[in-house]
């Protein structure tokens, strides 16, 4: 008569060790997710453009309107490589507005302040009747017009 409850308890031991060592790996995965997670942030293209943009978002909050010129897009041996090209280019400008949120950029060298967003290292030079007012680096260029 010993047998049987000697084996039913150790069938309920062994049960709760799984159970047991289930809830552990659970949470150990869930402590490396959320640590994963952590590393992460800040990694996605919307937050390095807002590092990237910061100091010149605090030159421009008072402005209404800026101007905006990029890198012209490419255009690629195929209609599909000149479509990912323009997508690349209008991706480019909308992350720019979203990180210079308090003004409005336009793609246009029009106003008196203009934002050059280039590929970094390579620096154009300014537009016709503008001059290069600050060069923030990484191909981030702020341009005034110059007045007569």
């Amino acid at each position: 008569m010993t047998v049987a409850p000697t084996w039913a308890r150790l069938r309920v031991r062994i049960a709760l060790a799984l159970v047991l060592l289930y809830a552990g790996a659970s949470a150990a995965r869930w402590v490396h997710d959320g640590l994963a997670w952590r590393a992460a942030q800040g990694q996605d293209d919307i937050s390095a453009n807002e590092r990237r943009f910061a100091e010149l978002r605090e030159l421009l909050r008072d402005s209404e309107l800026v101007g905006y010129l990029g890198d012209p897009p490419p255009t690629g041996p195929t209609p599909q490589d000149s479509t990912a090209a323009a997508l690349l280019h209008f991706r480019r400008y909308l992350l720019a507005q979203y990180a210079l949120a308090p003004a409005l950029l336009i793609e246009s060298a029009d106003p008196e302040l203009v934002v050059g967003n280039f590929d970094a290292g390579s620096t154009p030079p300014a537009p016709a009747g503008y001059r290069i007012e600050r060069v923030f680096g990484d191909g981030l260029v702020l341009f005034r017009r110059v007045t007569p």
